[in-house]
Parts: structure tokens; C-alpha cells; sequence
């Protein structure tokens, strides 16, 4: 079975560069340098790791991220179904509780990671 990155013909590093290219839009960030700044990730991180041909974000970087844009649907940037932002009724209005939500999520991709 072929697994979903190469179905999208797409990696999380490139989704992940999709979605600051649409935070850059909305004003959150203003350029791929920005975001990485803002999310505590080292300079050239985004390009870095689309160059090498990895184009995989591990746990403690999406915990960074998501720490800093709980609005990112990381079910889209792992595996690129769904929608790449959630709806503002989707957000938790408690950050503490976004957060937990996030890293929860972060914790059972892991495991599914893990198995195979």
C-alpha cells in the first residue's frame, strides 16, 4: 500500500511551508525566517529540511510549532487529509487545553508511527 505521502505527492515539511505561506497571508508571520523565530525552530530549519530530502518534522519541532499556532490542524501536516488550519469553532478557547489537545495528538501519531 502506498502511503499517503506519496499519494499527495507531498511531504510535512511541505505542508508545513503551505501553512506559513498562508500564515504570511494572514499577517501572523512575516516571512518563513519569522516563523521559524516565532516557534523557537533554528534558521533555515523549513529550508533545510525540504532540501535534504527528509521532509519529516519530528515531536519536539511540532510541539514548538503548535505551541505558537494552535490553529494548525496536525492531522493535515502529518498526513495531509483534512483541512490545513482548524475552524475557529474547532479551537479550544483555553490555550492550556489546546495545548494538552495538541501534544495528545502528537503523542498517538507517534505511536501509529511507531508501528509501522
Amino acid at each position: 500500500m502506498a502511503n499517503n505521502d506519496t499519494i499527495n505527492n507531498t511531504t510535512p515539511i511541505l505542508r508545513l511551508r503551505e501553512f506559513v505561506a498562508w500564515a504570511k497571508s494572514e499577517g501572523l508571520c512575516k516571512s518563513e525566517h519569522d516563523f521559524e523565530k516565532q516557534c523557537g525552530l533554528s534558521p533555515k530549519y523549513l529550508a533545510n529540511n525540504s532540501s535534504n530530502g527528509r521532509g519529516n518534522i519530528g515531536t519536539k519541532m511540532l510541539g514548538l510549532i503548535v505551541r505558537q499556532y494552535p490553529m494548525l490542524n496536525l492531522s493535515w501536516l502529518c498526513t495531509g487529509e483534512g483541512g490545513m488550519v482548524c475552524k475557529k469553532t474547532e479551537l479550544n478557547t483555553d490555550y492550556k487545553e489546546a495545548y494538552e489537545a495538541a501534544m495528545a495528538h502528537i503523542e498517538a501519531l507517534n505511536r501509529i508511527i511507531g508501528k509501522k
